[in-house]
């Protein structure tokens, strides 16, 4: 029997935060600060648009219709995550000199239980073909990551007359630990396939340990000169050295050789190094207008890949995905014009730019399909290309408005093909010339109105009513296919992408015989509106409010959220419905 609970991603989230500063004269300053915060909840904000263990399209197993906000789990799916900042910053002025130093520690813990019923069914019941009573099995898939990073930066900062001056360093220390463990309690025993491995316990069908070093460390300078009261030039170059060790160990049937008798252990190292370039020019027209105009050079390092999990895929998928060891680095050159305008008197601004990105080996994550990986692939070329405005009013001591768009239009330029074992050539997951990047929405637009009166002395009552305005977008490029046209993923032939093959498991498809044999859905995410309100009461040393978030009840589509390559399940994460409540704050 199939029970119906509600609010099952309630959580709660509590922290502290500490600082003080201390001078010991007028010249010494010392800032220590901690940061805590604590944050749970019971589930995700997921909402299930098809799942292989619970659909409409079954006639052996309970016909199942997911509504809006509803999704199929058999198992609760809590997590927590707890961090931890520590900074100490330090100042000293020499006078016409002064030196800074901040030195920080993070310690991040997260613990993530997800419900990997579909996942797992899809391949004991779908791939293997095992009876209802092992594909039906609680699968408690858990996360455990553990980040503990130092950082250290030293800057030295002067100048007189026409010229300002900053030189300095930067060290980071990264070391993260990544785990997950599948555990299927008596599949082995209703199964009779044998699970223990080297280190997968009894039961686990998959276990994995990585281990993450990466250091970093740079080295920056940057000068301002003004050629004439109204000039500025600022040139500044950066020196970088990344260098990352990775130890990955792979275990369990879902993840070994299959033979259940060895490891997949994957060491591996990357590094790069280079220098980064910025210039800058600004041109003061009057007190009221300031031209400027950027280009630099940004830098994101390559890695590795995780193996594909390869007894989950099937023969078409591992010819695509295999081979894909790790990914380069990403460059881009970037391009910037804009201007910045005070108006009525300092009442009201103006900003506008325009932005001109260049990228060589953009890195874009895939879904590998039925192997239920996720990889980074490189694109030779792409660019994005856009504007942005924002505008600010004070009309009168009652009204304050701010208004802010951007438009984006962001492109691949280079087309990736892989080529089958007989020769067939076809397009990696969408990745091909003129296909926009996903996770980037043409059209983004906020609006805030604020009307504020005195109703005593000394306080201030205020309304504030807000809108925020998110356009269409894809979550990965695996949703796009040719210009305007739908792509059909390996692990489904014969089908568009939108299109979930119902009968792709052949004769062991779960549930069936089915009444169709296709699920439609729309990969692209529809644009959306947030609209929210405030009321409140302000004083000099507190504020009380009372507010209202989504007044709308707006079910915004956040992501595409989908296992094995829609096989199993397709859903889309979403956003929070309307939410009122109050808030106090105090200042001091």
């Amino acid at each position: 029997n199939l029970q119906v609970n509600r609010s099952v991603n309630s959580g709660d989230r509590n922290g502290v935060r500490a600082a003080f500063r201390i001078a010991p004269s007028g010249n010494f300053t010392i800032t220590p600060r901690i940061v805590y915060q604590r944050a749970k909840a019971d589930g995700w904000n997921r909402n299930d648009a098809f799942n292989i263990l619970a659909n409409q399209y079954t006639t052996s197993r309970p016909s199942v219709a997911l509504g809006p906000r509803q999704l199929f789990t058999q198992l609760a799916e809590p997590f927590t995550d707890d961090f931890v900042l520590g900074d100490l910053n330090w100042k000293y002025d020499f006078g016409t000199v002064t030196l800074t130093s901040i030195t920080s520690y993070t310690h991040r813990d997260i613990l993530v239980v997800r419900d990997a019923g579909a996942l797992t069914s899809s391949i004991t019941g779908g791939s293997i073909g095992l009876p209802e009573n092992v594909y039906t099995l609680d699968a408690s898939l858990g996360d455990h990551t553990l980040s503990r990073v130092w950082t250290q930066e030293v800057r030295l900062s002067g100048g007189a007359d026409r010229l300002r001056w900053l030189v300095g360093g930067f060290y980071s220390n990264n070391k993260r630990h990544y785990a997950q463990d599948l555990y299927v309690a008596r599949f082995e025993e209703l199964s009779g396939i044998p699970t223990t491995g080297l280190r997968a316990p009894k039961d686990h069908l998959f276990w994995s340990d990585l281990n993450y070093a990466l250091t970093q460390s740079a080295a920056f300078g940057e000068a301002t000169v003004s050629v004439t009261p109204a000039l500025d030039l600022t040139g500044g170059l950066r020196y970088y050295h990344f260098s990352e060790d990775r130890q990955q160990i792979f275990d369990g049937i879902f993840g070994n050789d299959s033979t259940g008798k060895s490891l997949v252990s994957v060491p591996g190292s990357t590094n790069a190094n280079g220098v980064a370039p910025r210039i800058i020019a600004s041109y003061k027209v009057s007190d009221a207008l300031t031209l400027n105009a950027q280009v630099s050079e940004g830098f994101r390092l390559g890695g590795i890949n995780d193996p594909l999990n390869k007894p989950l895929c099937t023969p078409q998928d591992l010819a695509t995905f295999s081979g894909r060891d790790s990914w380069k680095d990403e460059k881009a050159w970037n391009y910037e014009v804009g201007a910045k305008s005070r108006l009525a008197g300092g009442r009201a601004s103006i900003n506008v730019s325009a932005f001109y990105m260049d990228v060589k080996d953009l890195q874009l994550t895939l879904t590998a399909g039925s192997c239920s990986s996720r990889l980074i692939f490189n694109v030779p070329k792409s660019r994005s290309a856009g504007l942005e405005f924002e505008a600010t009013a004070a009309p009168s001591d009652h009204v304050d408005f701010a208004v802010s768009a951007a438009l984006n239009d962001s492109k691949l330029q280079s087309t990736v093909t892989t080529t089958s074992s007989s020769g067939q050539v076809s397009v990696v997951s969408g990745i091909q010339d003129g296909n926009r990047l996903p996770s980037v929405p043409h059209v983004q637009f906020s609006a805030a109105l604020t009307y504020g009166w005195s109703i005593a002395h000394g306080s201030r009552a205020f309304i504030t009513a807000s809108n925020q305005y998110v356009g269409s977008h894809y979550t990965l490029i695996d949703d796009l296919g040719s210009p305007g046209l739908p792509v059909c993923p390996s692990s489904q032939p014969n089908c568009p992408f939108g299109t979930v093959n119902l009968n792709s498991f052949g004769s062991h498809t779960i549930g069936g015989p089915l009444t169709q044999s296709t699920f439609t859905f729309d990969p692209l995410l529809p644009a959306y509106d947030i609209v929210n309100l405030r009321l409140g009461v302000r004083r000099e040393n507190w504020e009380v409010a009372i507010f209202g978030t989504n007044l709308t009840d707006t079910r915004a589509l956040l992501a595409l959220d989908r296992e094995r390559g829609t096989r199993a399940r397709v859903g889309y994460l979403t956003n929070v419905p309307r939410t009122t409540g109050i808030t106090l704050g105090f200042n001091y």
